[in-house]
């Protein structure tokens, strides 16, 4: 099921200059096409455009898909959300930082060869993306922690294991400022083999005590029930603030896993 995962985004053209999975196009094409940005994959045009300042609901297609990340399968934590979010950075970084775009494409063919920080969001490389500093600051106490009981308070020697056993999947897979049409999640392909992959392969070693699993976004949309254990699954404003503090339980589930020997590859 991990190469199926891996398998349905390989299907997936990444020349541009729209970035939709041939089995999301008739979902996301309907209804005059209001789920989606018209915006060139260029980023000049786009700041020229009537997009550039704009807040709304549609995917911003002309960027990378994020379906996960992470190395799905070496990571024993897993979080999971919604959507990735959007930042101008996201354009810039695609379209002007050659590196940075070539580790995104990396990410979706699970290729981390020579890879230090195979969470991308994690590598201090990256710090100036939204990304990093989105996922660096849900975790800047977790990884403190964690540098402090296991590297002698050495927080980049923390950063790089965490990078190593952590994960995300994304219930739908595409850029947006925020989120509008949930009734949309069953209506994409992409959504359907995110939630198989957690439920066939995830869950069944989560059950066994093996891997963790903190649903921060949408919990109901995963499908996992009231699971718990090492499922911990957010609800009401600790969905909305998606805090991953040491004194969260989703904070607690994470630094009791890595208390525990990684998994093997």
């Amino acid at each position: 099921m991990v190469n199926e995962l891996v398998d349905f985004w390989a299907r997936s053209d990444l020349s541009g200059p729209q970035f939709v999975h041939p089995d999301d196009q008739s979902a996301l094409g309907a209804y005059g096409g209001r789920y989606l940005h018209n915006v060139t994959a260029d980023f000049e045009s786009y700041i020229r455009s009537e997009h550039f300042g704009k807040r709304d609901s549609r995917f911003h297609t002309s960027l990378l898909p994020v379906p996960y990340g992470g190395d799905l399968s070496r990571a024993d934590i897993f979080i999971l959300l919604l959507n990735p979010g959007f930042s101008h950075a996201d354009y810039f970084g695609e379209l002007h930082m050659p590196a940075f775009r070539k580790r995104l494409e990396k990410n979706l063919t699970q290729n981390f060869e020579n890879e230090e920080f195979p969470f991308l969001s994690l590598d201090p490389k990256f710090s100036w993306h939204g990304g990093f500093l989105w996922w660096e600051r849900k975790l800047r106490d977790v990884i403190a922690q964690v540098a402090k009981d296991s590297f002698d308070g050495r927080y980049l020697d923390s950063l790089r294991h965490i990078s190593t056993r952590l994960a995300h999947i994304q219930l739908v897979p595409y850029h947006s400022s925020h989120f509008g049409d949930y009734k949309l999640i069953g209506q994409l392909k992409s959504s359907e083999i995110a939630k198989r992959y957690v439920s066939e392969v995830l869950m069944p070693d989560v059950r066994r005590g093996a891997k963790t699993i903190v649903v921060t976004r949408q919990a109901a949309s995963w499908d996992l029930g009231k699971e718990g254990g090492n499922c911990v699954i957010y609800g009401g404003h600790q969905a909305r603030g998606a805090s991953l503090g040491p004194n969260t339980s989703g904070g607690k589930a994470i630094l009791s896993q890595l208390r525990r020997p990684p998994v093997a590859a």
